[in-house]
């Protein structure tokens, strides 16, 4: 419980410098500082907190059905003049005119839900559908966590990629330079010099391109923190410091409580509420009791007036023949019931399945990143051994370009396989429940 209030505390601090970074038109952010700032900002989380405000308020309006009922009523009759014919059927004795003169009355009602099947189901269905939002607004935040993760891990692909090419770019100008000379005094030849230019004006335009990919996964990540387009964002962290070997190797054996799975959780839901909606259609047999009472005070009244001041009363209903209707709505009610467990059994296993599909796929992702942080290593080991063979007049402008283009491909399949790898731990941790 004190770790809890710790990290709670953490949080609403990095929060607050958050803010106060936004307020000045700039965020730094570190990948969980971004979590943070998405879980208090997102307009699809706020959305669906909303619903779970939406559902208490459902409830009490469920609950106050069945509480008292006070409601006060004003009416005023008046029936043009007419006149009360009274004739008491004794031989001998005269028709009676009484007039009818205007009424006014104001009464009161107060009524009391004494018996109803449907009202108290209605309240179970409320509390349920409260839970049910809960559980959503659950799964959004972690579908927020993650678009957050894999937008956080496109910039740094980027850049890095980005970074790969401008490096590159730099030792073929180099080359470049030096080929020129080495053409100027007849040592070799300028297309030599010609075919690296072409090289070199190749990988400037990629890396225009990359420009826009970076702006584009920017927005993506302003987008889910709920912050404007203008606001400048810098990411504290490097794309390699995410890689733990330790750490994936435990994720890939860590088990998978598939009960606990929101999406298991949902269906869970849904099958109670299919069984409350069965529920709720046998209430149809039921019947309804309420209590009463009533109180009159007359404003003005006729000469001739019968009802009383007070009435207290009790009324009870129940259906006795509908149809058949009742009996139709049972057998839906039982069929949805069906539907909701065979549609949570298939979502089980399609969970389970996923789950060793994630495994799979992030033990692969493992494997293929070890394989191309070696060939990265042996690819610049080839391209160093190549420009120095060209330096000394060994090796042609095409070995050199050759070098530089297989350098290239493998600082590319290397930074995606690392993202392979990120976004396969990515998919397994969303799956297993952690933000």
């Amino acid at each position: 419980m004190k770790l809890k209030t710790i990290t709670i505390s953490i949080a609403l601090f990095t929060l607050g410098l958050i803010n106060v970074q936004a307020q000045q038109g700039n965020l730094n952010l570190s990948l969980d500082s971004a979590k943070i700032y998405a879980l208090r900002y997102n307009k699809t989380l706020l959305k669906s907190g909303l619903s779970i405000t939406e559902s208490q308020s459902e409830l009490w309006d469920a609950i106050s059905n069945g509480l008292p009922q006070v409601k006060a009523i004003y009416g005023y009759q008046n029936f043009l003049g007419a006149d009360l014919k009274l004739d008491l059927g004794i031989p001998g004795m005269s028709t009676f005119l009484i007039p009818m003169n205007p009424t006014s009355n104001l009464q009161v009602q107060v009524s009391q839900l004494i018996f109803s099947g449907s009202y108290w189901v209605g309240i179970e269905m409320s509390k349920l559908a409260e839970q049910i939002n809960k559980t959503s607004y659950n799964k959004t935040e972690l579908d927020v966590c993650k678009q957050v993760t894999e937008s956080y891990y496109a910039i740094l692909v980027a850049q890095e990629t980005k970074r790969i090419v401008e490096g590159n770019i730099e030792n073929l100008r180099e080359m470049k330079k030096k080929t020129e000379a080495m053409a100027a005094v007849g040592v070799t030849e300028q297309t030599n010099a010609d075919q690296i230019s072409i090289q070199v004006a190749s990988m400037e335009n990629s890396l225009k391109q990359m420009d826009r990919q970076i702006e584009l996964a920017y927005n993506m990540l302003r987008l889910q923190l709920g912050v404007k387009a203008s606001l400048q964002l810098t990411l504290t962290e490097p794309l390699e410091g995410f890689v733990n070997e330790i750490t994936i190797a435990d994720l890939i054996e860590e088990p998978f409580q598939v009960n606990q799975n929101n999406n298991v959780i949902l269906m869970d839901q849904s099958v109670e509420m299919a069984k409350k909606q069965l529920k709720m259609a046998y209430t149809n047999f039921m019947p309804t009791v309420a209590a009463f009472y009533d109180y009159t005070y007359k404003i003005q009244k006729s000469d001739f007036d019968t009802q009383p001041v007070n009435v207290i009363g009790i009324n009870a209903s129940m259906p006795l023949f509908t149809g058949g209707g009742n009996c139709s709505k049972v057998k839906q009610a039982k069929i949805k019931l069906e539907q909701a467990e065979l549609d949570r059994q298939n979502v089980i296993d399609q969970m389970l399945v996923q789950e060793k599909q994630l495994r799979f796929n992030l033990k692969n992702a493992l494997e293929s990143y070890e394989i191309q942080k070696k060939n990265i290593n042996v690819s610049n080991r080839v391209y160093k051994s190549v420009s120095q063979k060209y330096e000394q007049g060994v090796s042609s402008s095409l070995d050199l370009t050759t070098a530089s283009s297989n350098l290239l491909t493998a600082q590319n399949n290397y930074i995606s396989s690392l993202y392979q790898l990120l976004s396969a731990q990515t998919e397994l941790q969303n799956l297993l429940g952690k933000k």
